[in-house]
């Protein structure tokens, strides 16, 4: 049985226009030539590839939901788009899964178009310019996961199901519910808790920050690479430098011995395999021979394993291992990425 991944390029637009202009398949839809006009919509161009279930069509729905909640949007345009794939589903089922996909999409209270499949249409759109505007999501049959999950630890299956109680401790050193704390003259403190509270991380318009760092030349998104991996122009890198040299410095003025350990670790380690699900991160996977590794998201694996090694004895306690991970790697979900603040690939100092 085939195995497709339903493919879908997101554009979270002020406006788009299209006209349907000639049918090209036999099982076109009926449509009139005349221009239709959505404002304020997220555009889903899909291509629908073999193998694509209702499963898929229920993630997709269910991921759709949440990214125009995350941008404050309520009005999706699916429109079929066959340049994404190269393995498509043949036209009769790709139109039964966008039929299936628009309706479920509006089962979710989204408020769901769909241009007409199987024609030749030209179209004129007008995409916003914040950081989640463009987005591609690769949703895959079976496992009901987007690619854009990643590994997934236990600890985060565990965190969709915690509830949170909030409170302040004030001044007096008093635990006090957030709903019945005074935040006259913490006006900061109130934003900070809010904040907090929504657990939302993904972006609704771009940081000042990153308009700086491309038009000084520190740092740049790299189209080559994975989201959320930057590079670094000689400005960038020069004052990053410094500033891991001032690190370094201090840490070993303090006392601790540098050290530099693997960026990979076995997913199967006896020493590694609790810690991991007991850590909310997701990781990037690779296999080498039939062994799976995740790429560190700290150098703690690295440091507590080699200080287990280690011969030493109480008189050389307080023992201080330090090491600059360049790089450490988190693989952050795509709505969330954005600029210096949240990244995939980061240098971190790390000592125990």
């Amino acid at each position: 049985m085939a195995v497709g991944h339903m493919r879908i390029l997101q554009l979270h637009s002020d406006s788009i226009e299209y006209l349907p202009v000639q049918k090209e398949s036999p099982v076109a839809e009926e449509a009139e030539r005349k221009p239709v006009k959505l404002e304020e919509v997220a555009v889903l161009f899909v291509s629908v590839e073999k193998g694509d279930d209702e499963e898929v069509v229920e993630r997709a729905a269910e991921e759709t939901k949440s990214d125009l909640e995350s941008v404050g949007a309520n009005r999706a345009l699916i429109y079929p788009y066959s340049h994404l794939s190269g393995d498509l589903e043949s036209p009769g089922k790709a139109l039964e899964i966008l039929r299936k996909l628009e309706s479920r999409v509006r089962e979710k209270g989204i408020e769901a178009h769909r241009a007409p499949f199987g024609w030749n249409k030209k179209f004129a759109i007008s995409v916003k310019g914040h950081p989640l505007a463009e987005r591609l999501r690769i949703v895959a049959p079976g496992t009901g996961k987007s690619r854009d999950e990643g590994k997934v630890s236990a600890a985060i299956e565990s965190e969709k199901k915690l509830s949170s109680s909030w409170y302040v401790v004030d001044l007096e050193g008093k635990l006090v519910p957030v709903d019945k704390f005074d935040f006259g003259g913490f006006e900061n403190l109130r934003k900070f808790a809010r904040y907090e509270m929504a657990k939302a991380r993904a972006a609704k318009e771009e940081p000042p920050h990153i308009a700086l760092m491309k038009r000084l030349e520190i740092s740049n998104y790299e189209p080559a690479s994975d989201a959320g991996n930057l590079r670094w122009a000689a400005k960038g890198r020069f004052v990053k430098s410094l500033l891991e040299r001032y690190v370094t410095e201090k840490t070993l003025e303090y006392g601790a011995m540098e050290i530099e350990t693997p960026i990979m670790y076995d997913f199967e380690h006896p020493c590694l395999a609790d810690y991991l699900n007991r850590f909310p991160a997701r990781q990037y996977v690779l296999k080498s021979d039939d062994k799976e590794y995740f790429l560190r998201f700290s150098a703690c694996f690295g440091q507590f394993l080699m200080a287990r090694d280690m011969n030493m004895s109480y008189k050389h306690l307080p023992v201080k291992i330090y090491e600059l991970t360049r790089y450490s790697f988190r693989r952050e979900l795509s709505g969330e990425l954005v600029g210096l603040r949240r990244l995939r690939a980061f240098t971190m100092p790390d000592v125990h």
